[in-house]
């Protein structure tokens, strides 16, 4: 199983001061098209936003999991949105979210998805790990703060 900072890359990043959610969840969909991670947009862009009008994808703590896998996808890949102002995700502990991990993949393994997710929460637990992400300035700060130190 990969390490988590196995499935970033720092073309796939998203930093910004946006306050809409619908909005960050459509730059964060375009910068993983951009990025070559999806080749289908709207088919992405489609699932990202029906998943998210089911239940709201902030799992507290700050954190949202946006996710989708779909046919055509053929690795799983992590989008980290930075957001310098907390956004109401209406999440389930009603706390603004700061840090989303946006998470494409294959629509076949969903055992790799659920290892990713649990690997995503056990690193969000941790106030002082969030805390560091959520001031990281650059791609290398963020992929940097998910290495297994030595």
């Amino acid at each position: 199983m990969k390490q988590l900072h196995e499935y970033m890359d720092p073309h796939n990043m998203y930093f910004s001061d946006c306050i809409n959610k619908d909005e960050i969840l459509e730059s964060m969909v375009d910068i993983c098209f951009t990025a070559g991670k999806v080749v289908d947009l709207d088919d992405f862009k489609t699932a990202i936003f029906e998943r998210e009008a089911i239940m709201s994808t902030g799992i507290g703590l700050g954190v949202a999991v946006p996710h989708a896998k779909r046919e055509g996808i053929e690795e799983f890949f992590i989008t980290v949105g930075i957001l310098q102002e907390p956004v109401d995700w209406q999440a389930i502990d009603d706390q603004p979210v700061s840090i989303v991990f946006l998470i494409g993949g294959p629509d076949n393994r969903q055992k790799d998805y659920l290892r990713i997710l649990s690997k995503l929460v056990l690193f969000t637990k941790s106030a002082q790990r969030r805390e560091a992400l959520a001031k990281a300035q650059s791609p290398d700060e963020v992929i940097a703060l998910f290495k297994p130190t030595q």
